[in-house]
């Protein structure tokens, strides 16, 4: 009699672990769905991935390097305070290293032309390279300065 209790209560707890299993299983593999409004609305919190720049012109000012460069807004709103990072390199094309500055105005959608992004000469025969765009903010977004 104790044999058949015990697997009468063997086959119910076995019964009830099968669909509770099977439940945690199905909830771990569900994905959350994410409406395309939530991804329009995150999307300004990384508004650098729509921005592009164009290949720079280079000149020598003093002991300056001068760049002119296009920048492309693909965003449907304008930014400001975008950070570029551009590579130098001595006349052999040897790496002397990267520097970065911040562009402080307002890029409407679309392309704008920049000019006089200046980089201190640390080499007489240093030579200007790509720039790429390593941040920016949606405009009007409240900036650490004005924060209290």
């Amino acid at each position: 009699m104790r044999a058949l209790m015990a697997a009468i209560l063997l086959t119910l707890s076995a019964m009830a672990a099968v669909p509770a299993a099977t439940n945690l299983i199905g909830h771990r593999l569900a994905r959350p769905i994410v409406p395309p409004s939530r991804d329009q609305f995150f999307a300004k919190d990384r508004p650098v991935e729509k921005l592009s720049l164009s290949r720079p012109s280079w000149e020598r000012a003093g002991g300056l390097l001068v760049g002119e460069l296009t920048l492309s807004n693909d965003n449907d709103f304008p930014v400001n305070n975008v950070i570029i990072a551009c590579d130098f390199f001595d006349a052999s094309g040897n790496p002397l290293g990267t520097r970065g500055t911040a562009i402080r105005r307002i890029f409407k959608p679309g392309k704008s032309r920049i000019g006089g992004v200046e980089f201190i000469r640390l080499a007489r025969d240093m030579q200007g390279g790509t720039c790429r765009t390593l941040s920016a903010k949606p405009a009007g977004s409240p900036q650490p300065d004005d924060m209290e």
